[in-house]
Formats: C-alpha cells, sequence, structure tokens
C-alpha cells in the first residue's frame, strides 16, 4: 500500500473541510426528477443543495440506462460541488459505466482548486481483485449497489493517484460542473443571458467548454443553452431547455443532442422537492 504524502494528506484535508456542512444555521432543498430518453432510456435523479457559513454544496446523483442492439446499459454519476464567493472550490465525481451486470468502468475524481487551476486525483481499477491491491481503504465502495451512498470520508485512505493530466489549467471564476450546471446553475443566472465556462470532468483533451444560456421568456421561466462540443454536429444546433418555477425550482429540463451520425432526445420532470431553493452564496459568478 502506497503511503499518502504530506502534500496529498493537506489536498483532501481541503477538499473534506470544504465538503463538511454544520447542521446548524444551514439551509437547503432536496430535488427528485425522472425521465425518458432516446433508446428507450430511463433517468432519475436526486439533486441536494444546502448553504452554511458563505459556502454552499451542491450534490446531484444520476442514473441512466437504456437499451442498445439488445444490450441494456447504465450509466452511473454523482457530482459534489462546493462553492464560495461565487467560485467553484471543489469538485468530487463517481462515475460508473455497466452493461447489464458486468462493470466496464468505474472511477472516483477529486479536484481542488489550486494556484493554476483545478487539481486533480483519482482513484480506479479494472477488476475487483485490482481495486483490492491498489486502493484496500476503498474497496467497500465497488459495488455499484453502492452508489449514491457517502464516499467522501473514505477517499483518502484510497490512496488515491495524483493525474496532472486530468488537471484543468486557468480555471475561470465561473467555472461549473455538467450537473451542478443542469440542475443548479442554470436557476440562477442572468435574465438577460450569459455565457457559463463548463469543466468535463475526467476528459484529457477538449475539457472546458463554452455554453451559452440565452435570456429568460417573458415570464422568466423558460431558459434555454446551445450545447456545443467538437463531436455534435452544430446544423441543427444542440439544445437544452430549463422550465422553472417562479420560485427558483427546476421543473423540467429537456435536452436535444445532434451528432453526426445520431440525434438523441429526452425529457427529465421534477417528481418533487423539499426545503426552500438555495441561492448561490457570495458574488454570483
Amino acid at each position: 500500500m502506497a503511503r499518502r504524502s504530506p502534500a496529498a494528506c493537506a489536498f483532501f484535508t481541503a477538499a473534506l473541510t470544504a465538503a463538511q456542512f454544520c447542521a446548524a444555521g444551514a439551509s437547503g432543498e432536496v430535488c427528485r426528477f425522472t425521465g425518458t430518453t432516446s433508446h428507450d432510456g430511463h433517468v432519475a435523479v436526486t439533486a441536494s443543495v444546502e448553504a452554511s457559513g458563505g459556502a454552499t454544496r451542491v450534490d446531484v446523483a444520476l442514473a441512466f440506462d437504456a437499451t442498445w442492439f439488445w444490450l441494456r446499459f447504465r450509466y452511473l454519476v454523482e457530482e459534489i460541488t462546493t462553492w464560495r464567493d461565487g467560485r467553484m472550490q471543489t469538485l468530487a465525481v463517481n462515475t460508473r459505466y455497466l452493461v447489464g451486470d458486468r462493470i466496464i468502468r468505474q472511477q472516483w475524481d477529486a479536484f481542488r482548486r489550486g494556484p493554476g487551476g483545478l487539481e486533480a486525483q483519482r482513484v480506479q481499477a479494472k477488476t475487483l481483485a485490482d481495486f483490492r491491491r491498489r486502493h484496500p481503504g476503498f474497496v467497500q465502495h465497488w459495488d455499484p449497489a453502492t452508489f449514491g451512498s457517502p464516499w467522501l470520508q473514505d477517499y483518502p485512505a484510497a490512496s488515491p493517484e495524483r493525474r496532472a493530466d486530468l488537471d484543468l489549467q486557468g480555471a475561470p471564476d465561473g467555472l461549473s460542473s455538467p450537473l451542478a450546471m443542469a440542475f443548479y446553475r442554470i436557476r440562477w443566472l442572468p435574465r438577460g443571458g450569459d455565457e457559463v465556462p463548463v469543466f468535463l470532468p475526467g476528459f484529457k483533451a477538449d475539457k472546458l467548454v463554452n455554453v451559452p444560456v440565452g435570456p429568460a421568456s417573458s415570464d422568466g421561466e423558460q431558459r434555454q443553452a446551445v450545447l456545443r462540443y467538437p463531436v455534435l454536429s452544430r446544423t441543427p444546433a444542440s439544445t437544452a431547455t430549463a422550465v422553472l418555477s417562479p420560485d427558483g425550482h427546476l421543473l423540467q429540463l429537456a435536452f436535444d443532442v445532434h451528432e453526426p451520425a445520431e440525434t438523441a432526445r429526452g425529457v427529465v420532470y421534477t417528481r418533487g422537492c423539499e426545503g426552500s431553493p438555495v441561492k448561490p452564496a457570495g458574488r454570483p459568478g
């Protein structure tokens, strides 16, 4: 088992401190969503937001399954972001990809804002035996059935690998992650429109994409974003449209994605929320 360096310990002390919130004086909301997509796809999302002491934590867990050529695919992703003064300070991501019951890939990444941008660590292995050998302090999280269970508190014991190739250099102040953007940030953008830099965690190239968000509709309850990325054809443009309640809850999220060889569509509806909408802490950005 590899020893953790003082720098690695400092890295995770900062990340985990940012991810911990005191119950006293905290405000929060939990919303659940369900939806359908192309290829007989089904989506389930739980999004929770908590604010305390001038910081905001956004935790979004998404489960997606679809059928392709008689095979059932499952994609699970959880993003946990923490924000202070309008800047994303930390990002923790757990992604799992399965075909049927067979595990294809599982990764746990942690990013912390440093002087040069977002600095990355990763935990992964191809098999359970390899995972047990490389990350013995984290093996309890291997089973896909544990998806959505708390894991950040065990991450330092996993002896994660420093991954400079996953770093984002020069992370801008207004940076967001994909799920935080879709289920939180879009609700609080300026009514006149904005362009949000979105970080694609885990990518080794084309890690940053600017997402233009148009002005709010006349009733202020609809926003549309244009999705631009090298693998997406731009004619017609791929879009995502959010419908918001007057008090700022996300009611519906629809997307229409065009690739050179295929088009995918989907829509996600809220099943209900508990708590009051939480506005971003500090200045917007």
